[in-house]
């Protein structure tokens, strides 16, 4: 069930590195913080924001090159460099506790960053997360092949209709800058999902993992073995709903998030976290 107003307040703005880093700050309570995932942006979560009001307290970030948020924010594109802008951006926040999910490439991101500091992220929850190998998405997107070309001046004007066009066939906005679907195309050359399987399997905080079995860029296959190779916690399977299930199921994930987030700073308080 989506809310009828999707939540959409004026972005803030902080600096990492020099530049300018935007994110949305909404609400109190124990701290959700979403990643959004190539392309995107904050808004991706307004009607997960709608639905989770006066709730929880829900900061939304630009990575990145994506919103507001200027690519020289962070140190480079892949798993690591992204981890660490998030942890910047939390430290720039006092955030010294926190409940991290990541819809679709931003899953890598959250577990890498999960990972890197396990006292910082209280669990994980993964909305439509790519798994531990290539989904049909990438198989069909040559990420790294793109990237080398876009890096050429002619080649890249040749590139521009047909990628727009490419993007557009699997339901992104026409409205996307260029630049963004260059750096998405950078990014997810910049992805391993050989190192992002590692990460799952090295995670140890309780993660929840939701996905739509219509989902027309990721196979329920492979969400289904993330499922069952993360650490314990809440699996929400939708039978309808995309990819963008942060919206179509915004008031379902709402219910199951907030007593999840909840319980996982309860835990941490019991613990001495």
């Amino acid at each position: 069930m989506t809310p009828e107003t999707p939540s959409d307040p004026e972005p803030r703005t902080l600096r990492i590195r020099g530049a300018p880093v935007t994110f949305t700050d909404e609400g109190d309570g124990p701290p959700l913080v979403a990643l959004h995932g190539l392309p995107g942006s904050a808004r991706d979560f307004r009607w997960l924001a709608s639905a989770l009001a006066g709730r929880l307290r829900f900061i939304r970030i630009d990575m990145p090159g994506f919103g507001g948020t200027d690519r020289g924010a962070a140190t480079g594109l892949d798993l690591s460099d992204r981890a660490d802008f998030v942890l910047d951006v939390l430290h720039d926040l006092g955030l010294s506790r926190v409940v991290l999910l990541g819809h679709s490439m931003g899953g890598p991101v959250a577990v890498a960053t999960a990972n890197r500091a396990p006292e910082t992220i209280a669990s994980v929850a993964l909305l439509a997360s790519p798994g531990l190998r290539p989904h049909r998405m990438l198989k069909r997107f040559p990420a790294r092949s793109l990237a080398t070309l876009l890096g050429i001046g002619p080649t890249r004007a040749v590139l521009k209709h047909p990628m727009r066009w490419a993007f557009r066939s699997v339901g992104f906005s026409r409205s996307l800058p260029f630049e963004e679907l260059v750096l998405t195309t950078e990014a997810a050359a910049a992805t391993s999902i050989r190192e992002h399987a590692a990460n799952v399997k090295a995670l140890r905080q309780p993660t929840l993992v939701a996905w739509a079995e219509d989902d027309h860029l990721v196979e329920q296959e492979i969400f289904a073995e993330l499922g069952r190779a993360c650490p314990e916690g809440p699996r929400l399977v939708y039978l309808h709903g995309g990819h963008n299930i942060q919206k179509s199921h915004a008031g379902e994930l709402a219910r199951n998030l907030v007593p999840w987030v909840r319980e996982a700073f309860a835990v941490a308080s019991v613990s001495g976290h």
